[in-house]
């Protein structure tokens, strides 16, 4: 019996395999957020559920990475091994999604893109969210097409209450298959769809607001509107009610600003087969995916925009891209193996090139430092979470770069290490008597202050 699998997707899964594990076994520097995500997937191994919940960072992630940990992995091999888990997944999920649009020779073009994306290899060879996001991203969208009544529905609503729990603007997807179900007249499923994803949703929800008896999707949205310069509100229905205009400015900007990270996570060598393939006759199929991009774009992500937040949209891009490869192939005629070729291995050197040298060299510097003076174990007060992860001691992170706040808490959770930047330092600052500085590392990039014991 002939399987029915396309041969595309399967060379896509093999290939994306094969890099991602070449990515991972670069052994490239963790993300600064990783550490963290790391202790939440260790927090679960031991049970504590709801300080998991109510975390800054989401939930979903670290359970992942937690089961990965339980199957006999190190926990930062299983965070790596979790994302690209999670990459790899949403290649059949691609696949699906583009040949329903596009049909099946442009299916099996966009999975091959994606098997090698430089963006979408090197997030699943780090210990971040992101590629599970782009995961939940996809397959809710697959679902909702393809849903024919309520139990359709509820899947959809249950996978964008998936997709809150693996990144907070995840819950975008709850109003806009709202808005996808009355379009389509689905109107007695709808109640299922928000049902399933509330359900999905409800244990984060509760928790945060046990925590902080506040109804509110995450943690940082106090920050998120200190950090647009809109007011100390708790929540961002608060800030919407009290600083409207403030609020539109800041979404405004940072909508054009996360516009220009998405364009470069598609990557310069993608962006002529992305246009012409817009621009193209199958363009108005591929509208769908590309305005769910552009909600995001211009609504969650555009309040804190970030290259980081790019990466789960990518896969949204690729059917025009994979259109615009077949037009151009057909243009190139006889040259198209060749150029197709030439890309492909653009795109792997992209995929494995370990960039910023410097901070992987000056991590080890600091590593080696702590452990030779200190020893395992000491508590780190330091905007970078990293460096007291790799000398084997305990993070303390600062929500500032302010030294007085991180002094502060230094001395609340009897820290003896401050980890700063000179250039973070104000220039008439002195530091208190309790705090001497022991060394700059890094040829002076750093400073290292060391506290008194209380």
């Amino acid at each position: 019996m002939r399987s029915r699998v396309d041969p595309a997707l399967l060379s896509a899964l093999a290939v994306g395999l094969v890099v991602r594990l070449a990515r991972i076994a670069r052994a490239p520097l963790i993300h600064p957020d990783g550490p963290a995500y790391l202790a939440l997937a260790s927090d679960l191994l031991h049970g504590d559920v709801r300080r998991v919940l109510e975390s800054y960072y989401s939930p979903a992630y670290p359970g992942f990475v937690a089961i990965a940990i339980a199957a006999g992995g190190s926990p930062e091999v299983a965070g790596r091994l979790a994302a690209a888990g999670a990459g790899l997944a949403a290649l059949p999920l691609l696949h699906t999604l583009t040949r329903r649009l596009l049909g099946a020779r442009a299916a099996g073009v966009a999975v091959l893109t994606a098997a090698l994306h430089p963006a979408l290899v090197k997030a699943a060879a780090d210990v971040l969210p992101e590629t599970l996001a782009g995961a939940f991203l996809l397959a809710w969208l697959v679902v909702l097409v393809r849903a024919q009544g309520t139990v359709g529905l509820a899947a959809a609503g249950a996978l964008a209450g998936a997709a809150y729990l693996a990144r907070p603007e995840g819950v975008l997807l709850v109003p806009l298959g709202v808005a996808w179900a009355v379009r389509r007249q689905h109107r007695a499923a709808l109640v299922a769809y928000v049902v399933a994803a509330l359900l999905v949703m409800s244990p984060a929800l509760v928790a945060l607001h046990a925590r902080s008896g506040l109804w509110q999707l995450s943690p940082r949205e106090a920050r998120l509107a200190a950090t647009a310069a809109v007011g100390a509100e708790p929540t961002l229905v608060a800030t919407l009610v009290h600083h409207p205009v403030s609020l539109l400015a800041r979404t405004l900007v940072g909508g054009a600003t996360q516009l220009v990270y998405d364009a470069k996570a598609l990557g310069v060598l993608l962006a002529v087969p992305f246009v012409v393939g817009l621009a193209g006759a199958a363009g108005r199929a591929t509208v769908g995916p590309l305005l769910v991009a552009a909600c995001f774009t211009a609504l969650p992500l555009a309040l804190n925009p970030s290259p980081r937040y790019a990466v789960p949209l990518v896969p949204l891009l690729l059917p025009s891209t994979a259109a615009g490869f077949l037009a151009l192939g057909e243009r190139l005629g006889r040259r198209a193996q060749p150029v197709a070729a030439a890309l492909a291995a653009g795109l792997v050197v992209q995929a494995l090139w370990i960039s910023h040298p410097f901070d992987a060299a000056c991590a080890r510097e600091v590593q080696e430092l702590l452990l030779e003076r200190y020893g395992p174990g000491e508590s780190l007060v330091a905007v970078d979470g990293r460096f007291a992860y790799r000398a084997h001691g305990r993070p303390v992170v600062p929500r500032t770069t302010a030294p007085d706040d991180a002094l502060a808490l230094a001395r609340r959770e009897s820290a003896r290490l401050w980890l700063t930047r000179p250039s973070w330092l104000p220039p008439d600052w002195r530091p208190p008597p309790d705090a001497r500085p022991v060394a700059r590392p890094c040829g002076g990039t750093f400073v290292l202050f060391e506290l008194a014991r209380s």
